[in-house]
């Protein structure tokens, strides 16, 4: 299990790179809109539409498995540490699962609107007809990469006794 953990977390890694590169690009685009926008008093047009249907969503759901993958989700640890590790080890996987069951139906969900939003050929109503439906898929990825992880990690805690505790993965690794 540690060896699917370990590709999923590579996974995980090179689609992390990909949000790092969205963000680079954004950044770049915002930059070179406002400078525009300034000075030429002509910005470039969609640049709304493309920081909102692309950008975010990108930055936000891709990077999810891996902040999964090195145990750095936000956790409150009032009752864990006070239970005997049996009681953690039913604790985690209920936490899991529950986590895989969550984004499992994100992952359904949002696939079957970014399907259907691929069929239809999206685009937005802004100032510029800018294709949006690409963006959608971001979200299921992420999602189902996190699924993924969440599954590997609920078969292989009842054999381990780091819980879940950072794994101190470095993205540089």
């Amino acid at each position: 299990m540690e060896t699917v953990i370990a590709r999923l977390g590579w996974v995980s890694r090179i689609i992390t790179y990909v949000a790092t590169t969205l963000a680079a690009l954004m950044m770049v685009h915002v930059t070179l809109d406002v400078v525009l926008s300034q000075f030429v008093a002509e910005p470039l047009p969609g640049t709304v539409d493309y920081v909102s249907y692309y950008y975010m969503v990108g930055l936000v759901f891709l990077p999810l498995p891996f902040v999964e993958y090195t145990n750095e989700h936000i956790k409150v640890d009032l009752i864990h540490d006070l239970i005997p590790a049996a009681g953690r080890t039913v604790l985690d996987m209920l936490a899991l699962a529950l986590s895989a069951m969550f984004y499992g139906l994100l992952t359904w969900q949002t696939w079957i609107d970014a399907v259907e939003k691929y069929t239809v050929g999206e685009k937005s109503m802004g100032m510029a007809a800018v294709t949006v439906w690409p963006g959608r898929f971001f979200l299921p990825i992420g999602a189902g990469l996190m699924v993924l992880l969440l599954l590997a990690k609920l078969i292989q805690r009842p054999f381990t006794e780091t819980g879940m505790a950072s794994l101190n993965h470095d993205m540089y690794e």
